[in-house]
């Protein structure tokens, strides 16, 4: 099994898109009504190719994710890997890898995730720790060990 993150491209949206709505919705429509349209409007504004990688699996693209480095923490954006490969241990790999490629540049990485989602076990799973909730998200972060400062 190989694991790769490549750049994402512009033709990457429809790809992109169809996994977000087909993973968030059961999730999100508990908390609010689901519109189909609303949805794909507020994705098209937040899509950001320049800070997305597609998660590809054995030459199969499968999942996508979102960083951007924010001072001296990387935000885990999004994180989506398609349901038929879920359980395989893709996000772990991925969250791993990311973990490893950013020590020694940032302190921690935060990201948010739905209170009814399973992917807070996910995330508990491998270090991640609730810092702060919304009424819908739990804000999770997980230092990164091995991180080097200059001095203030």
């Amino acid at each position: 099994m190989i694991i790769d993150l490549r750049p994402a491209r512009p033709d990457d949206y429809t790809f992109a898109l169809t996994l977000y709505l087909e993973t968030i919705e059961p999730y999100a429509s508990e908390w609010s009504s689901w519109v189909h349209e609303e949805q794909e409007a507020l994705f098209s504004d937040l899509w950001r190719p320049g800070d997305t990688r597609v998660i590809v699996l054995d030459g199969n693209d499968v999942g996508w994710l979102e960083v951007r480095q924010t001072g001296d923490e990387i935000f885990l954006k999004q994180l989506y890997v398609a349901p038929s490969y879920q359980g395989r241990g893709i996000g772990t790999h991925v969250v791993l890898r990311l973990l490893a490629d950013w020590t020694g540049i940032v302190r921690s990485m935060a990201l948010f995730v739905l209170k009814n989602s399973p992917a807070v076990q996910f995330y508990e799973r491998l270090g991640f720790s609730m810092v702060r909730e919304t009424p819908t998200k739990f804000v999770m972060r997980k230092g990164i060990e091995g991180t080097v400062h200059a001095a203030a």
